[in-house]
């Protein structure tokens, strides 16, 4: 008895499905720091310096400068448009370079050894723009 075109075609989605994970075997730590994409289906992960970027953004700069308490409603929300921009501009960094995943520095391991690109540099200057 030969298969139909239908079973086929849902043998050949359930063995895609389960090889979907084993084909990514990015790990993240339990506490990562994800600004965009998944780790269950990347190709193309990258990472970030958080305190370099951080500190690339004004609303960090006047944290600092002016000695706001990040407890502070005002603190909070320096902190709140700080992270608003950092993801946006990772958002932008990230699709220019084609990579699918960004994470913080030291949060991924990746067990098919490709390469896990730093963006920060390229953040940073996004940033400044």
């Amino acid at each position: 008895m030969r298969p139909t075109l239908t079973q086929l075609v849902s043998s050949a989605f359930l063995f895609a499905s389960l090889l979907m994970p084993l084909a990514a075997q990015v790990t993240l730590k339990r506490s990562a720091v994800v600004y965009c994409g998944n780790a269950s289906n990347t190709s193309a992960p990258a990472t970030i310096d958080e305190t370099r970027v951080k500190e690339a953004t004004k609303e960090w700069r006047k944290i600092q400068a002016d000695g706001i308490d990040h407890s502070s409603a005002q603190g909070k929300q320096l902190l709140q448009q700080m992270n608003n921009t950092v993801r946006e501009a990772v958002k932008a960094v990230a699709g220019d370079a084609s990579r699918d995943l960004v994470v913080r520095k030291d949060d991924i391991t990746d067990s098919k050894g490709r390469e896990v690109a730093d963006l920060t540099d390229k953040v940073v200057a996004k940033l400044a723009e």
